[in-house]
């Protein structure tokens, strides 16, 4: 963190860059949903304030990802390839945080705080009365989100060890992940089938929608738990298949 900061200080036309950029990406989302919300009330019963609150939420959960993981994890292919992983794997550090937190993004902070802008103007516009436990369970479920997150992005990119790149998997992650700013109510157009494989099989609806349900109190205590224990099944699995991995690996110079 201190190092990361360092550089961050040394290249600051570089770091406000990013930070700019950042929240222009905001501004556009904003945007974006401000033309939808001129000629419509709702959006599969969403209301401007519950959407606003949507895309917030999972703005800070992908947030949250770059700036502690992301970045890191999408360098994996990159280790292996070069033969750095090598170095890696010889420190006297678990190897999966190191690998996954080894540098902290801090030209993300643009992305934090046009997320926590989204999350206050929709709380502000929602007709929906907000408790201390809603926040509670909110704040618990957005800690499930990123855990998830965090589990599917380093599950995908684990597969470097076995596939020569793998680059454009977290490509393909942050796509289909990206329908999470979709409300889930908009699939029961496909059947239940659809509403249930986007909840608890890929359950992108954890990543934003049902923690802004929990903060409205739409969802009942049953529903965080599945969350919570989807959260720890597959941190726990994509631990066990990180340790498979290495394992597996006979180094680049073999």
């Amino acid at each position: 963190m201190r190092n990361c900061l360092r550089q961050a200080v040394e290249f600051r036309a570089n770091f406000w860059a990013n930070v700019l950029t950042n929240i222009g990406w905001v501004l556009a989302l904003t945007i974006f949903l401000k033309l939808i919300f001129k000629n419509t009330t709702s959006v599969a019963g969403w209301t401007e304030g519950e959407m606003f609150l949507l895309v917030g939420t999972y703005s800070l959960v992908r947030a949250i990802s770059d700036t502690l993981f992301a970045g890191n994890l999408s360098d994996l292919p990159n280790q292996i390839r070069l033969g750095t992983m090598d170095f890696t794997l010889l420190r006297p550090v678990n190897s999966q945080f190191f690998v996954s937190m080894r540098f902290v993004a801090l030209n993300n902070l643009g992305q934090l705080v046009g997320a926590g802008g989204l999350i206050a103007y929709g709380v502000a516009h929602a007709s929906v009365h907000v408790s201390e436990v809603s926040i509670l369970a909110y704040t618990g479920l957005i800690v499930c989100a990123v855990v998830i997150f965090y589990s599917l992005s380093l599950m995908a990119m684990t597969l470097s060890f076995w596939l020569v790149r793998v680059e454009n998997l977290y490509v393909a992650l942050e796509t289909v992940t990206s329908l999470a700013r979709t409300p889930i109510d908009v699939f029961r157009a496909f059947g239940r089938g659809a509403e249930f494989f986007l909840t608890y099989i890929l359950p992108l609806a954890f990543l934003a929608a049902l923690p802004v349900k929990a903060l409205f109190g739409q969802i009942t205590s049953g529903v965080i738990t599945v969350g919570f224990c989807l959260a720890v099944g597959l941190f726990t699995l994509a631990a066990a298949f990180w340790s498979y991995a290495v394992r597996s690996y006979s180094s680049a110079s073999s």
